[in-house]
């Protein structure tokens, strides 16, 4: 955020890394803390920058205390949802890309939204820093990011990829690659761009189904134009580029998805592949008439005899609609 600044006021090399230090690893709350600066550079600053482009409109936290969901609105008043999840030594934000989102898989409640807005690369670091910040106030700090809130990664391919570069920066947040993770429904050439630009984050692909006649039902505005044939193409061959596990989510549905032909089909789409199925219980909400499975057990089993690896993904937040699928915003009535 800081280089057309850094350019208008001729700033030198010092300076810009001390903004860094003081917005990025102190986490401080305002420009004014921006101490090692002058007064009147501050001042400059705060009349042609926005400290934050988002502002909080509500917070909830889960009965168990371990997630805490924050309503953001955007300066063009539009609104979008972040969470923070806690789990032992894990404090883990989910961001959001997108206000809404134009894929429209029937299954979640961000998709009953549409697309309001595509947020910028700050947008996208302001949910971060937000969480950083409320972290640093308990002597705790972030350990994971995942981009799986609201919103299509790949629709927002810039932005979000320049987002990446500055949380895994050094000289800004410095985040391990390793402890990002990025989800997408899979819009084939936009994934082959953005593993092209080789940030070395994890990547998650949200499957959802076995074959590609049921995830045209489900996800019918990726599925159709970006068939699993053209997917795996594009992610069997970063595999072998760079040895790197693919993460496949994989929502189960009660009577759509998550029968024992649906498993041993999903076993022979995944066999031979460098894989990882991460098993998510559907969180059902008042916008769908969709079941949680009965079957997630019986369905692992079936994965890990067949020698596909697979967990089960710990939900959190279902009780202030924090879980997967269940982002939407308040005035959004199913």
């Amino acid at each position: 955020m800081i280089n057309e600044f850094a350019k208008t006021h001729n700033l030198k090399k010092y300076q810009v890394d001390q903004f860094n230090i003081g917005y990025y690893k102190t986490l401080i709350s305002s420009f004014d803390e921006l101490s090692t600066w002058s007064k009147q550079l501050r001042e400059d600053l705060k009349k042609e920058l926005l400290f934050s482009k988002l502002t909080v409109e509500k917070t909830e936290t889960s009965n168990d205390g371990s997630t805490t969901k924050v309503l953001f609105k955007t300066g063009k008043n539009n609104y979008i949802e972040s969470v923070l999840m806690r789990d032992k030594s894990r404090n883990t934000v989910c961001v959001s890309c997108m206000s809404g989102c134009p894929v429209g898989c029937i299954f979640c409640a961000t998709g009953q939204m549409g697309l309001n807005e595509i947020l910028d690369e700050q947008e996208i670091l302001d949910q971060i820093l937000y969480f950083a910040r409320e972290l640093k106030k308990e002597n705790s700090s972030i350990t994971n990011i995942v981009y799986m809130g609201m919103g299509e990664p790949m629709l927002n391919l810039e932005n979000v990829a320049q987002s990446i570069e500055a949380i895994t920066d050094t000289d800004k947040l410095a985040f391990s690659k390793r402890r990002v993770t990025l989800s997408t429904s899979g819009y084939v050439q936009n994934l082959r761009a953005f593993l092209g630009k080789n940030l070395g984050v994890k990547v998650a692909i949200s499957l959802h189904a076995p074959n590609q006649k049921l995830r045209d039902i489900l996800m019918p505005n990726v599925s159709k134009n970006n068939t699993l044939i053209d997917l795996f193409e594009v992610l069997d061959g970063y595999v072998k580029d760079t040895n790197k596990r693919i993460t496949y989510e994989y929502v189960l549905i009660k009577g759509v998805n998550d029968s024992i032909s649906d498993a041993k089909e999903l076993v022979e789409l995944l066999k031979g592949r460098l894989a990882l199925v991460n098993l998510i219980n559907y969180n059902e909400n008042g916008c769908f008439e969709f079941k949680k499975s009965d079957n997630t057990l019986l369905f692992q089993d079936i994965l890990l005899k067949n020698g596909i690896n697979c967990t089960i993904r710990k939900s959190y937040g279902g009780d202030i609609k924090g879980a997967c699928g269940q982002l939407s915003v308040n005035y959004i009535q199913c």
